[in-house]
């Protein structure tokens, strides 16, 4: 399938067969956040759908926990911002999806989060389009992050397990990128040399800066004309 074929907002995921099953995500590409990560894991076998949102700033772990929910077979991921209620919609009826993340869900059109708040109240789909009506009935847990909540529904805000993050100290920054570029070869010096880099040169606290560089950089030498480079065409406040 390419991403023509694809309906708007809907993203190709991993072919089904190498996800694991829900019981053997162990979001070991997270550092801390044991009391999260038991409570994704006891949603995760929970009878019924248990919903959770993410909520914080950019430079937090949320985006981390949607990447391993990711991995789950029968898992669906998109952006908010991206969705379009013909394109979900098509989806779930199509692909009728175990796990849906989404990503700043906040920036979903509010026709949209009402779709929403119907399957993740009744598990009810339905749409009338063309003098013709369609229904079904899913059992989806819906997983999601948003920078904030002002922009969503009331409703579809109470049926979520609510988390409130922090932003990274630098401890745990440096502790993190370490981490994640280990798993992807980068040597420890290097990796922490990306993290104060991004840190204290790019004024950025967002982990995805690391990889980024991690992926360039093969020496400390990489690392500090990467992120001088990077700084010096950097948007102006």
């Amino acid at each position: 399938m390419s991403f023509d074929d694809l309906p708007v907002g809907v993203e190709e995921s991993a072919p089904e067969q190498t996800k694991p099953e829900s019981s053997q995500v162990v979001f070991d590409s997270i550092i801390g956040y044991d009391d999260v990560k038991r409570l994704f894991r006891m949603s995760l076998s929970s009878q019924m759908p248990v919903h959770i949102l993410l909520v914080g700033p950019p430079a937090s772990a949320k985006t981390l926990f949607m990447l391993e929910c990711m991995k789950l077979e029968r898992s669906f991921f998109t952006l908010g911002s991206h969705s379009t209620k013909s394109g979900m919609i098509d989806y779930l009826f199509d692909k009728r999806p175990r796990y849906l993340i989404i990503d700043e869900i906040e920036h979903m059109p509010m026709k949209d989060q009402t779709a929403l708040l119907s399957l993740m109240e009744t598990g009810i789909i339905a749409e009338a389009k063309f003098q013709k009506t369609r229904n079904t009935q899913l059992k989806t847990w819906v997983f999601a992050t948003s920078n904030g909540t002002d922009r969503m529904l009331t409703p579809l805000l109470s049926r979520f397990v609510v988390l409130h993050f922090k932003q990274y100290s630098f401890d745990n920054f440096q502790e993190i990128c370490t981490h994640l570029l280990g798993r992807d070869g980068v040597p420890a010096d290097i990796a922490a040399a990306i993290s104060e880099a991004v840190w204290t040169k790019l004024k950025s606290k967002d982990i995805r800066d690391c990889v980024k560089i991690g992926r360039l950089a093969k020496s400390l030498q990489d690392v500090d004309w990467i992120a001088q480079t990077l700084s010096n065409y950097k948007k102006q406040k």
